[in-house]
């Protein structure tokens, strides 16, 4: 079968996890995509977080299966020449520099854009173009630049950090969106395209029932700490033996008798004060305290059974131990091993949409440095001796792999 993507070559400039995760989506789907990395160590991201076997970044290899890596010295006259000669016949190229960085190392869009003029040129940056475009940021400056920390964390206490990083997760799903985008709009037009991605912007669109919320009343949104910020109830309780997401959805309040039977208060559901989300979300303190004190009389497998039963919204709180080993995880093949030159076979998240007729695949693992240098530089008509040449003069590496 073939992919979405096959066919598709895509130019990765991209560091750490915001361009990464982006490309590696795209790779999952069949496009080749080709990390260009810069001598002499490559992507920052290679020696970040936990090594597997002290050898190998963990989080490198989550954010760059599936793709090919071409070390070279991008400070080069003869390394630019390379990358532009690679240009050609590409049909994205992703960066995550800050704004004008490209421009100064000689691959900015209007550069690549004299070579190629059907290129669809992705940069994500963490604000875009105005004011802060000087100014460096991640992850943690975007989550409280963009108003997201503000309502993340108990209500009587502190902004608190998302705990896993969604304004890089957000820029690159918007930045698969927008190569997708791109593709389609130069099918039709014959030209490719800038496209400019800032995770501040991208981050204030996953912000929606806060913002909608904030508009309607001009309030500043509030810390709810494991609470929903527009539906009662519909928050994280404790149990005797841990914790547990249960609620209702508004859905013309069909769903809170079937609640207040899940927790065996019936009688809830009959009390004018709590009639409908508006009412409970008004007493939302009160009702709170109920069902707290009625759900930590029993365990969390007592609540389970009762609330499937009777189809209402309920999930524990898993580890990401539980999770992983979860039955309906093992059986939707989700997780997948890969095979590593260095680490033997190690664990992947696999494809999330599963495209029955032209299937995502992971099968290849994170390359290593330079790991496919001659062969990219043999598929753009480099010769062996001017390879040769440019490994002696360090203007590219290639790493040896035992196979």
């Amino acid at each position: 079968m073939i992919a979405p993507l096959d066919g598709v070559r895509i130019l990765d400039f991209t560091r750490h996890m915001s361009g990464p995760y982006a490309t590696v989506f795209m790779a999952d789907y069949g496009a080749d995509v080709i990390k260009i990395e810069g001598l002499p160590d490559g992507d920052a991201s290679r020696t970040t977080g936990e090594l597997v076997q002290g050898k190998v970044s963990a989080p490198y290899l989550m954010w760059n299966r599936g793709k090919r890596s071409l070390a070279i010295d991008m400070r080069s006259p003869r390394g630019i020449e390379i990358i532009r000669k690679l240009v050609e016949t590409a049909d994205v190229l992703v960066e995550n520099y800050k704004p004008g960085v490209a421009d100064k190392i000689g691959i900015g869009y209007e550069a690549m854009r004299q070579i190629n003029p059907g290129l669809i040129y992705v940069s994500i940056s963490a604000f875009g173009r105005g004011p802060l475009e000087p100014f460096p940021g991640t992850d943690p400056v975007v989550q409280a630049m963009s108003g997201i920390m503000s309502v993340t964390g108990e209500e009587d206490g502190g902004p608190v950090l998302v705990g896993v990083p969604m304004a890089d997760f957000t820029a690159a799903m918007i930045g698969v969106q927008a190569v997708t985008l791109g593709l389609l709009a130069r099918a039709k037009t014959g030209e490719g395209q800038l496209i400019e991605i800032s995770m501040l912007h991208a981050m204030l669109t996953s912000l929606t029932t806060r913002l909608a919320t904030h508009w309607a009343t001009g309030q500043e949104p509030r810390r709810n700490g494991g609470a929903h910020s527009v539906v009662m109830p519909y928050q994280v309780w404790r149990t005797s033996d841990g914790f547990v997401v249960a609620g209702v959805w508004n859905g013309g309040n069909v769903m809170w008798p079937r609640f207040c039977e899940a927790v065996e208060m019936p009688e809830l559901g009959e009390r004018p004060e709590f009639a409908t989300n508006s009412d409970r979300l008004e007493a939302h303190r009160e009702l709170s305290e109920i069902l707290q004190a009625r759900f930590i009389q029993h365990p969390t497998a007592y609540w389970e059974r009762r609330f499937r039963e009777r189809q209402v919204l309920f999930s524990p709180v898993y580890t990401f131990s539980e999770i992983l080993d979860h039955p309906h995880i093992q059986q939707a093949g989700v997780i997948q091993q890969l095979d590593h030159p260095l680490l033997g076979a190690t664990p992947q998240i696999t494809p999330p949409a599963v495209l029955h007729g032209t299937p995502g695949r992971l099968d290849r693992h994170a390359p290593l440095l330079g790991e496919h240098s001659r062969e990219i530089l043999t598929e753009a008509a480099f010769g062996n001796d001017e390879i040769d040449r440019l490994l002696s003069d360090s203007v590219i590496l290639q790493a040896e792999v035992a196979r």
